[in-house]
């Protein structure tokens, strides 16, 4: 079975969001010595001082504890005030003084002696790998935030770095092929492939040491070195006539935008925000650009489950010149940010755009999509988007682990969250017995009210359930691939942009006038 280099772009099947730009990093002793109380009190600082909500710590502790002593179905966890005790079958085992403050380190301290207390009172738990203890006391209590906290364990965890920020490498996928390690792919603009490593290369040997039987983990640990540093490779099609090569690692973040021309319509595809994401799809317009005249752009947003929020700000600073981008707001006066469009960044003022959302469109690529729209700079074309309107900060934590606390939620530039609403399109393809001909009708018309209907319902939807109901219907979120429209959806987007003139006439029919620009 083919084997991944972890320095590698990682596919990651959870659904993302807005996270800051960098995980706040904590110094602390070595993982292999690290304890319960130094790991607690790295994660519960981020927790009191940044959750969206002031945190009930003892119905926190009590949920993380609980889904601990949950493999032991003899014990239990119960909250009484101000104590934890630990029970079995409603016998007391141990109980725990609880704090009357929120010093983090105290409710760390409290945590790792009902830790103990679990692990002495049953060999089942003592005998699990602290990691997994550790990811079930996050894992309970994460439910007690919100839908979007979560803890990422230390693997995942590199991985989702990998995606927003990048690795050191040369950029290559490694798989195993009858005991013999080959190159399955690389990063075409890689330090690999400028080598000259083709895909099929057989590794034989890495810095002098031979990869025959080579443990995968220490093959991995060869190739993977600091940025600028050096690494010496045996490689070729066969081990009859290996050729040496000598390749200079660097840093890389995966580019995760596709773009291709198709009679003058540039369609950049964007698949997630990670740390290049701003950069990729400034290039890939100005490439097709720089070739000859373009008509318009249709972005397609469908499926992107958000990533790094200053690149989705980026993003639309190409196209929106000046304004309001985002306002976010939360617990922590830190939250508390407002996002302007500079006029310097903005590369593309004029050209026709369309964006496409799907009900699977969340987080920052929401953003991208509200702040186009209420720029009146885009039209917005599919379904209803996902409703993922919130900024997690991330803490790397000292086992190498991250905790992503939701602390803000995210505004457009007209003042509704579209968190729980999600992003409504300028036009709908996710309503029965739509078609191309029926939309461009109702593209050409001009605005009956619908605008400032909409408009009231967002405002409204956060404290009215009627007009979320309202909102979520006129436009039911759905997936692109569950919808039969989906090809109604791309050729829609493409006759937009090839019609300017209607596609300006929708645009001014469906823009709601924001009062701060």
């Amino acid at each position: 079975m083919a084997s991944r280099l972890g320095s590698m772009l990682l596919v990651l099947g959870l659904l993302g969001g807005a996270v800051t730009a960098r995980a706040e990093q904590q110094i602390l002793p070595a993982a292999a010595n690290l304890t319960a109380e130094q790991l607690f009190s790295v994660a519960f600082r981020p927790i009191i001082d940044n959750a969206l909500k002031q945190p009930n710590m003892p119905a926190l502790l009590g949920d993380g504890l609980r889904r601990v002593a949950a493999s032991d179905r003899t014990l239990g966890v119960v909250s009484v005030p101000g104590h934890l005790l630990l029970t079995r079958e409603g016998v007391e085992l141990a109980r725990v003084v609880l704090p009357g403050d929120m010093i983090p380190e105290r409710w760390a301290n409290a945590t790792a002696e009902m830790l103990r207390a679990i692990a002495a009172a049953s060999p089942a738990i003592a005998a699990k790998d602290r990691e997994q203890v550790w990811r079930d006391m996050f894992d309970g209590m994460m439910t007690d935030l919100d839908p979007y906290s979560r803890y990422a364990e230390p693997n995942r965890a590199q991985g989702e770095r990998t995606q927003r920020e990048g690795y050191d490498g040369i950029g290559v996928g490694i798989r195993n092929v009858d005991g013999f390690y080959e190159i399955s792919d690389m990063v075409p603009d890689g330090p690999a492939a400028a080598a000259g490593v083709k895909v099929g290369d057989r590794i034989f040997e890495v810095a002098g040491t031979r990869t025959l039987g080579l443990p995968y983990e220490r093959l991995s640990a060869l190739i993977q070195g600091p940025e600028g540093s050096w690494v010496e490779m045996k490689l070729g099609p066969s081990d009859q006539r290996p050729r040496n090569v000598t390749i200079r690692r660097r840093h890389l973040v995966p580019n995760t935008v596709q773009a291709v021309l198709n009679d003058g319509v540039v369609t950049v595809r964007v698949e997630r925000f990670n740390n290049a994401t701003q950069d990729n799809v400034r290039q890939a317009i100005q490439r097709y650009l720089d070739r000859g005249p373009v008509r318009g752009v249709v972005m397609d947003l469908r499926g992107n489950p958000g990533g790094v929020m200053v690149q989705a700000v980026g993003v639309v600073n190409l196209f929106v010149p000046q304004g309001r981008i985002i306002t976010t707001r939360g617990r922590n006066p830190s939250s508390i940010q407002w996002f302007e469009a500079q006029k310097p960044t903005t590369l593309f003022p004029d050209l026709p755009l369309v964006v496409l959302i799907d009900g699977q469109t969340a987080s920052s690529a929401e953003i991208v999509a509200a702040a186009l729209q209420d720029a009146g700079r885009a039209l917005i074309v599919g379904s209803s988007s996902y409703g993922k309107g919130s900024v997690q900060h991330v803490t790397q934590l000292p086992n190498g682990g991250e905790l992503f606390i939701t602390w803000s939620r995210i505004y457009a530039p007209s003042g509704y969250s579209f968190d729980g609403q999600g992003v409504l399109p300028s036009l709908c393809t996710s309503q029965a017995g739509v078609n191309v001909q029926s939309l461009l009708a109702a593209a050409a018309q001009g605005d009956r009210g619908e605008q400032a209907t909409r408009s009231r319902q967002r405002l409204a939807a956060p404290d009215d359930a009627e007009a979320l109901a309202q909102l979520r219907a006129t436009c039911p979120p759905k997936p692109a691939d569950s919808v039969a429209s989906a090809a109604v959806t791309v050729s829609l987007a493409r006759a937009l942009v090839e019609d300017v003139g209607l596609y300006r006439q929708a645009l001014a029919s469906r823009h709601i006038n924001v009062a701060e620009r």
